[in-house]
């Protein structure tokens, strides 16, 4: 009954998480899951935003190329420059894309 219990409590825990990623993203984001990382990004014109609610430690460099992945998986363009915000896990990007 433990292990009933448990894998109950780890499920709510893992939807309750679910759902506040949902409430942070603004209606016009998309989910995009890059290098481990969940992002929501938000695409307008040639700029891009993307934000992960990862709260552990991190390896920055990881994070940032997933970051940038996660855009150009969102936008279908190239990132041109990519500058970390300084809110927490936070990424601004300029985009490269096709005519």
């Amino acid at each position: 009954m433990k292990r009933v219990g448990k894998a109950l409590r780890t499920a709510l825990v893992a939807l309750i998480a679910t759902w506040g990623l949902a409430g942070c993203m603004s209606p016009d984001a998309v989910e995009v899951s890059s290098g481990g990382f969940d992002f929501a990004v938000e695409v307008t014109g040639n700029t891009a935003v993307a934000r992960n609610y990862h709260t552990g430690r991190l390896n920055f460099a990881e994070l940032e190329e997933a970051a940038r992945s996660a855009i150009e998986t969102a936008s279908g363009c190239a990132v041109r420059t990519l500058v970390k915000r300084g809110e927490i896990n936070t990424f601004d990007a300029t985009l490269t894309c096709a005519s």
